[in-house]
């Protein structure tokens, strides 16, 4: 919802404030014989200032002479304004299929991961774009620097007569559409999780969560050693049942024989002439 209201609105910003931009500066000259002059420099979108020319005085009867600014900053700025055309345009085109076509949009899964790659398009455009305004909009203000004017009129560079700037540019809507295009990164950018869920991507990734081998040689071991365990204590239980035996009649307990070691025999403590139950340990090596 807040691509649909603010990502429109934004772009709107972002290239009206620089592509319906102009300025101007206006300078007095005042010549040694008190002749005035008031000149005005005229620029605006897309700043091609090498085709921008006025006419100075050279303060020596009636004489002027044609000056032209220097630079061209075109590039980057038409970069700037088209894509965010292109980024308003996209926005409502995408609010309208959100809204009348929502089913359309669903179908097989292509409308949400066609937006979710546009999304992630648009958003590094809006870096880069922004960026580039961002340095071409330095040099513009370099460029047309007030002082950087008189020094191209020769009138201006003589020490007797007087230059004063009457009026200069005011740059506070350019710096907002540079304010706007970082703006319209932070919104794109932080679109791209959602337009990424809308895709399920995410789900299908996480619906069967695959082992390492580590774990799964780690599993395999655990099972077999559990059930040989099982196994084997099973066995020897049994054969410790069926190879015991106990003789009521003569009261003695016999253990099973096995191979572990010589059996050794222990008389019971006490007199040597007393008779009791014989007991056989086998002591392993």
């Amino acid at each position: 919802m807040c691509m649909v209201i603010f990502a429109p609105l934004f772009a709107v910003f972002a290239f009206a404030l620089c592509g319906g931009y102009s300025g101007q500066i206006t300078v007095k000259v005042e010549c040694l014989d008190k002749t005035q002059s008031n000149i005005s420099i005229s620029f605006s979108y897309p700043f091609r200032l090498q085709q921008v020319h006025f006419n100075a005085p050279l303060c020596e009867g009636k004489r002027h002479e044609t000056l032209f600014l220097e630079g061209d900053y075109s590039s980057s700025t038409q970069f700037f304004v088209t894509v965010s055309v292109l980024a308003f345009l996209y926005s409502l085109l995408a609010t309208v299929v959100y809204i009348f076509y929502q089913n359309k949009y669903r179908e097989k899964n292509r409308g949400p991961v066609l937006d979710c790659l546009v999304t992630v398009v648009f958003s590094g455009l809006w870096l880069v774009s922004s960026i580039a305004w961002a340095k071409t909009l330095s040099g513009v203000k370099t460029a047309l620097d007030v002082g950087q004017m008189q020094l191209l009129m020769s009138a201006c560079r003589d020490p007797e007569n007087l230059c004063e700037t009457l009026e200069e540019p005011a740059w506070t809507n350019l710096n907002m559409s540079v304010a706007f295009g970082f703006l319209n990164f932070s919104l794109w950018a932080g679109n791209i999780w959602f337009a990424y869920k809308e895709t399920g991507l995410h789900k299908s990734g996480q619906r069967y969560p695959s082992r390492t081998p580590s774990e799964k040689r780690s599993s395999s071991f655990r099972q077999y050693s559990q059930s040989s365990f099982d196994q084997s204590g099973a066995g020897f239980e049994q054969r410790l049942y069926s190879q015991a035996s106990f003789d009521l009649s003569s009261g003695s307990f016999s253990l099973p024989q096995t191979n572990l070691g010589p059996p050794m025999l222990y008389r019971q403590m006490g007199s040597p002439t007393s008779k009791g139950p014989l007991i056989f340990v086998n002591e392993s090596q």
